[in-house]
């Protein structure tokens, strides 16, 4: 089977000959991790074992001076023995379903911004999904793509957040035809949306396990069975609190907090907590 070839490109000023480690590994990594979600996503998987990774990998070669441009080889190839236990994949799928969910991502992205109220609908049950508006073309994809968009939009905040005019201004990945992905400063802003604080209080229980006194904020653990998900938050301290409270409650197995959700609405149009800010804390 015929591999995907991608040329991956990272252009600024702090991109030359030499060029910071650090930044590189983190932005050449969080791409891995958006050709990962495809390929979990139509192998009907939720993570990579160690055995598939021999089968489905990304090669680099290549790398050419100036700014950081490198080659990239998606590879699927399968031993005959196990083609029953195989997901039947070629590498050009893999790469079409990150081009397809980047392109309906920013399609999205783009009716919300003019203001557009979109309605979802998924026509006789034919595994397609219509995101349409009043006055503009439909939207039309199926499932598995709206899936891909939906785990990959947080690595794309990631890649995105390492944009800075001065440093990093653009990262691509385009194939031979250049068709691909390219990320700016609007696309740097489609990623990482702006939040807006909730009006309403509200009490949640959980373990405070990490807390910056420098910065005033911490990490939470919530358990299941409240108003909010059950999972890590980040939060902030309303400023005028004592912050010796908070470092003390991670010496304790549960503490009760009251805070403000701060809610951020993503390029689908999916609401989440950002992060939570911390009003005040006492034991349970």
């Amino acid at each position: 089977m015929a591999d995907e070839t991608i040329s991956f490109k990272i252009d600024g000023p702090i991109i030359k000959d030499d060029y910071p480690l650090h930044e590189v590994i983190t932005i050449l990594n969080d791409f891995h991790g958006l050709i990962d979600q495809s390929y979990l996503v139509l192998s009907g998987k939720t993570r990579l074992n160690k055995a598939e990774r021999v089968n489905y990998r990304i090669i680099a070669s290549r790398s050419r001076p100036g700014s950081y441009l490198q080659e990239l080889k998606i590879v699927y190839d399968i031993a005959e023995p196990f083609l029953p236990l195989i997901p039947q994949l070629v590498s050009s799928e893999i790469w079409q379903s990150v081009k397809t969910s980047f392109e309906f991502l920013k399609a999205v992205f783009d009716l919300r911004q003019r203001g557009k109220e979109l309605s979802v609908s998924a026509p006789n049950n034919s595994g397609l999904v219509v995101v349409s508006s009043p006055g503009s073309e439909p939207i039309t994809v199926n499932q598995t793509i709206i899936n891909i968009a939906d785990r990959s939009e947080d690595l794309y905040r990631k890649i995105t957040s390492n944009i800075d005019k001065g440093r990093i201004e653009e990262i691509t990945a385009v194939d031979a035809n250049k068709q691909g992905i390219i990320l700016g400063e609007s696309e740097k802003q489609m990623f990482n949306p702006e939040t807006k604080l909730d009006d309403n209080p509200i009490d949640i229980v959980g373990s405070i396990f990490d807390f910056n006194k420098d910065k005033y904020s911490g990490k939470i653990r919530v358990s299941g069975g409240q108003s909010i998900p059950s999972r890590d938050y980040n939060f902030e301290l309303i400023s005028g609190q004592d912050p010796i409270a908070y470092i003390l409650a991670m010496t304790k197995e549960f503490v009760r907090m009251r805070c403000l959700p701060e809610i951020a609405t993503h390029t689908t149009g999916i609401k989440s907590i950002a992060r939570l800010q911390a009003i005040s804390i006492n034991e349970t």
